[in-house]
């Protein structure tokens, strides 16, 4: 399998996994290409090499902007669940 191919596989993977917000799978792929970077960067690139390794880094981009999305959102409803328990311990004392 070429190294194009190999690129494309993880870019479709990395796809999937971020379409589903599949955080833990993300975590795995990027696991794997934090491996496979220095490898890559012993082989001579083609052109389409290089190319399929920009768009992995764009989508690599795109994942850590949804990461820090999904951190901000996860961290709003915690804030908010605090309120919520300050709310309902403030009732039940007044009660």
């Amino acid at each position: 399998m070429s190294l194009e191919q190999q690129l494309q596989g993880i870019m479709g993977s990395f796809e999937k996994a971020l379409a589903e917000q599949d955080w833990q799978a993300l975590g795995v792929l990027d696991s794997k290409l934090q491996h496979a970077i220095p490898k890559i960067k012993q082989q001579p690139l083609t052109v389409a090499d290089k190319q399929q390794l920009q768009r992995l880094n764009m989508l690599y981009s795109t994942m850590i902007a949804a990461g820090e999305r999904e951190k901000a959102h996860t961290q709003q409803q915690i804030q908010q669940q605090e309120c919520n328990k300050e709310g309902v311990l403030a009732y039940l004392q007044n009660s």
